[in-house]
């Protein structure tokens, strides 16, 4: 989310100084190709990283039900984050002439690079929140069967 937030405050800057034209603004979309490199590789690591946990540490006759709660907080993941979408709008766009944050005809307009410091520093908590419980995890010793 860090690397998005700098890539939103140098598109601004871009299109602050091109101005407010119909045409496309002279950045290439390479910028944008990182953060999507970037949230990509988390997915592909996070899944690869429940899966090896589920058959790892779960009972044998509990593997396939661990699995489906790694696919299932997958889900909930994606659904958490058009919640915090609307939150967001809800919160910000309060009072006499504020606008919300993600809201709006014009994407020049919006406050992307607030909305992803805000989610670098949730990412940041639930990073630390993932330490947390991970010093406390005993790891089950993998055994052939169980």
């Amino acid at each position: 989310m860090a690397v998005a937030g700098l890539v939103e405050i140098k598109r601004k800057k871009v299109a602050n100084k091109h101005g407010p034209g119909p045409g496309p603004l002279p950045i290439t979309f390479l910028w944008i190709a990182f953060q999507y490199l970037f949230l990509g590789s988390a997915d592909l690591f996070v899944l690869a990283g429940l899966m090896e946990f589920s058959f790892t540490q779960a009972p044998v006759k509990m593997r396939s039900l661990a699995t489906s709660f790694s696919w299932a907080s997958l889900a909930m993941g994606y659904y958490l984050s058009g919640v915090i979408v609307s939150f967001v709008n809800s919160v910000t766009g309060r009072g006499n002439g504020h606008h919300p944050w993600l809201s709006g005809e014009n994407l020049n307009h919006f406050q992307l690079d607030k909305f992803y410091l805000l989610m670098f520093v949730l990412s940041v908590l639930n990073f630390c929140n993932y330490l947390f419980w991970a010093n406390r995890y005993k790891y089950r010793l993998i055994s052939g069967s169980d």
